[in-house]
Parts: structure tokens; C-alpha cells; sequence
């Protein structure tokens, strides 16, 4: 009898096992089960650096066989072979449909439409790496607003939210199909409009205040905007467009930032156009783009201000060594111009143009005369390339510049 029980176990875990058609040997974060992503590494990486950041573990799983299982059941399993963390978001892209859930402290701070939000943004995405970006980018903005809003009167909003969502229930997890409701707009100032709620009021206030001393500064206008959908416009017309409409200066940049869309996108305006295009275009974007990636939006802002006052700085200087040069140029002129007059009125004789003079009439006849091809040379010089090329005509009229980057 004790045999066969233990026969009976042996054969209960094999079939478990052949349920659960799984790699055991993979670790991380991105379980790509199908054997089509290229960029798991990566998005390994920024995984960990959510994790690290809010304490609560993105995972992803890509499967095309659940061994007969449903999805919340399968995600379930899964993540006890394989030791999730216990405060988590996971994704499902199975056999028929993408499903999503959470677990332990991640169910207080993201809501069910957030959970269906990161779904859709990893649904939406043209490519699957890209899509798993998304959802990362999605989740991290969404705890790390809640994460920075965990007072008293966030909790209680949290409390009035669940109760309001008690009317309509829905499972944990869900295939595709409610869109996210969209974050509410939060403008600190006229320069500074965090609708993607990116920014806790701290920051949020500083960013603004730096914002108007450099716009004030230059007397021009120093522009961030962050969305959480564009509402499917192009961002070259969404960015264009916010400037002209918003009664921005005449000169002036402008920064829109959307996560759940992959947009990071420059627009200038006026004097701007020139003074960032080519080199100082790079100089900006490159000095970003390391706090985006690491998803440090206020260090980013910041450096975004910062480095658009010393472009303007510089762009803008007044041009003391031009004048310099011009002044000592003009001191020099004035005094050789009259020593060569002088100079020239103690000559009595001087040299002939032409050699008429010198020749005695008649003394020289020519009696053959040809023109004879020596050689020839030819001078190329390389046509200086525009970099102004990006310059366009936005929905209102207005001349525009700038770029993705």
C-alpha cells in the first residue's frame, strides 16, 4: 500500500510537470517561453531597476501552450516553480489571449483599470520587445506617483476607489479590452504640465520655479510636457501644436514626454530653431536621455532646464572678441592708409603698366605666334551639408524645428 502511494505521488508530479511546459534553468524577469525576443538582457535590467526603485517586481511571460490551463492558474504555477517575489505585476501573452495580475502589496497601489492600462500598452505596441517596454514604463510612472502619494489622504482616496469598484466587479485577471482611464493633468505652471503624474509636488514645484527663472532669464519660453496618451496624434503635430496654442513666446523649446507611448520629442520655435539645431540639439538630447532610461524624470527636467540655459547662454552672448578684433582692425587701417598716401607722393617715376615705353619702335617683329596647352588644374570643394533640414510647418502656420530622441 505504501508503495503505491508513493507511486501515485511520483506520478501526480510528473504530470505536473508536463502541465507546466517550462525552462527551470531561466532567471529574471522576461520569460520568453517562445524564443522570439532578441533584448531580453535589456529588459531584464530595467525590470531590476523597477524592482530596486518601488520594491514591486515586473515579470512577463511569453507561452504558446498552457497545459490546458487558465490564465490566472497558470501565472499562479508559474510563478511558484520559478520564485517570484510575493509583491508583484505579471503579465500572461498565452496561448489566445494576454491576461494580467498582481500580487501581495502591488494590489494597494495599483488599481484594476491600471492593471488593464499595462495590459493594453504591451498589447498596443507594434513590436514585443517594445511592448514589454511599455508595460514597464506604464507600471513604473503609476507606483511611483502612488509610492510618493502614500499619505493619510491618498490611503483614504485608495479606500473610496475600492469601494467605488465594488459595483462592478471584475476578475484579477482579464483578457484585452477597457482602455485606461486617462491621469489627471496636474500644471504646476504654465511651463511645467506633468499630466502623466510623473513628478511628486516637490519636485514638481522646483522643476516649475527653474523653468520660469530660465525662461524670464532669456526672455523666451522653456516648455515640459508630459502626457499619458496623445490620443493618437502625431507628436510632431501634439508638441507643435501645445506651443502655438498655449501663448508661448515667440521664441521658445518645448519638451513632451509620453511614456506610454515611447515619445520623447524636442520642438523649437523662433530663435530657438537655430540655436538648438545641429550640435546643440545633441548636446541636450544627450544629456537627458541617460535620466530617462534609469526613469529619473525629475533629474531629467532639471537637466533638461539647466542645459537649455547654457545653450541660450551662449547662443546669445554679446560677441566681445569680434569686437575687439573690428576695433584693433580699424586702428591699424587708419594708421597705414594715410603712411601709404605720404608715401606715395615722394615718387617721381613710376613703373609702367605696360612694356610700350620700354620698346623702341620698329626694333621688333614678330613673325609666328601660336598658343601652346600646358596643363590644367581643378580645384573640388565638398558643399557644406544643412543641418537644418528638420525644419517644418506646423497645423497653425508657425515655423518649427527640433526632433525625437
Amino acid at each position: 500500500m505504501k508503495k503505491y502511494l508513493i507511486s501515485l505521488l511520483l506520478i501526480a508530479s510528473l504530470c505536473a510537470a508536463l502541465l507546466l511546459p517550462v525552462s527551470a534553468s531561466q532567471e529574471g524577469y522576461v520569460f520568453d517561453l517562445c524564443g522570439i525576443f532578441d533584448e531580453v538582457e535589456s529588459l531584464n535590467a530595467e525590470a531590476d531597476t523597477i524592482c530596486q526603485i518601488t520594491g514591486i517586481a515586473p515579470y512577463f511571460i511569453m507561452t504558446d501552450d498552457q497545459g490546458g490551463l487558465e490564465g490566472e492558474e497558470y501565472i499562479e504555477q508559474f510563478a511558484q516553480q520559478h520564485g517570484f517575489d510575493s509583491d508583484a505585476i505579471v503579465i500572461l501573452d498565452g496561448e489566445s489571449a494576454c491576461y494580467v495580475t498582481a500580487f501581495g502589496t502591488a494590489n494597494d497601489y495599483v488599481s484594476e483599470d491600471e492593471l488593464i492600462a499595462m495590459r493594453d500598452a504591451y498589447g498596443d505596441s507594434e513590436t514585443y520587445s517594445g511592448g514589454v517596454r511599455d508595460y514597464f514604463n506604464l507600471m513604473f510612472t503609476t507606483l511611483e506617483m502612488r509610492l510618493s502619494d502614500d499619505t493619510p489622504d491618498a490611503t483614504e482616496a485608495q479606500g473610496d476607489m475600492a469601494a467605488a469598484d465594488t459595483d462592478t466587479e471584475a476578475e484579477a485577471v482579464m483578457p484585452i479590452s477597457a482602455d485606461a482611464d486617462a491621469a489627471q493633468a496636474v500644471a504646476y505652471s504654465t511651463r511645467l504640465i506633468d499630466r502623466a503624474g510623473l513628478l511628486s509636488a516637490q519636485e514638481g514645484a522646483e522643476i516649475a520655479a527653474l523653468l520660469d527663472q530660465v525662461s524670464e532669464k532669456h526672455g523666451v519660453d522653456v516648455v515640459i510636457v508630459t502626457e499619458s496618451t496623445l490620443g493618437g496624434k502625431d507628436m510632431v503635430a501634439y508638441a507643435d501644436d501645445f506651443y502655438d496654442d498655449n501663448g508661448y513666446a515667440e521664441d521658445g523649446i518645448l519638451l513632451l514626454y509620453c511614456p506610454n507611448e515611447s515619445v520623447r520629442y524636442i520642438s523649437t520655435c523662433g530663435k530657438a530653431i537655430d540655436w538648438f539645431d545641429g550640435d546643440n540639439f545633441s548636446t541636450l538630447t544627450e544629456a537627458i536621455k541617460p535620466c530617462f532610461e534609469s526613469f529619473s524624470y525629475a533629474e531629467a527636467f532639471t537637466t533638461y532646464a539647466e542645459t537649455c540655459d547654457e545653450i541660450i547662454e551662449d547662443e546669445t552672448a554679446f560677441p566681445w572678441l569680434i569686437v575687439v578684433i573690428a576695433v584693433l582692425l580699424g586702428v591699424v587701417l587708419s594708421a597705414l592708409i594715410p603712411m601709404n598716401v605720404l608715401k606715395g607722393e615722394l615718387k617721381s617715376v613710376r613703373a609702367k603698366a605696360a612694356a610700350t615705353d620700354y620698346v623702341r619702335s620698329g626694333s621688333m617683329n614678330l613673325t609666328q605666334d601660336k598658343d601652346i596647352f600646358l596643363y590644367h588644374t581643378v580645384t573640388r570643394t565638398e558643399k557644406p551639408k544643412n543641418n537644418s533640414g528638420n525644419t517644418h510647418t506646423s497645423s497653425s502656420g508657425t515655423s518649427h524645428g527640433g526632433g525625437s530622441f
